[in-house]
């Protein structure tokens, strides 16, 4: 198998060597791939999926911080942007650089 190709499709290719496997272990039992070596082969394919389907669990954990962090951060500079409208019509400019505000009116 070739680095281009998918993890889904490496799975696949392997899934169908299984069966292949399954068919002709008389004859391939000969050249050493007996009952231990698909057992062993079956157990690595396991383990792959098994590996791939909580990488796409975390990949959609990964997403949905990622839109709770950004609606976090848009709510907070809203009311940073209300806050310092507000210090900028009530206070005089000599205090805004108190509030970080270092431009003029």
């Amino acid at each position: 198998m070739t680095k281009e190709q998918t993890i889904l499709s490496k799975l696949g290719r392997t899934e169908e060597m299984l069966a292949g496997l399954a068919a002709h272990a008389e004859q391939l039992a000969r050249r050493g791939i007996d009952a231990a070596f698909i057992t062993k082969l079956t157990t690595a394919h396991g383990n792959a999926r098994d590996a791939h389907t909580e990488q796409l669990a975390f990949k959609a954990r990964m997403m949905e911080k990622t839109n709770e962090c950004q609606r976090r951060l848009d709510e907070m500079l809203d009311l940073y942007s209300e806050a310092r409208k507000q210090v900028k019509i009530e206070l005089p400019t000599e205090t805004w650089r108190e509030f970080g505000i270092v431009n003029q009116r």
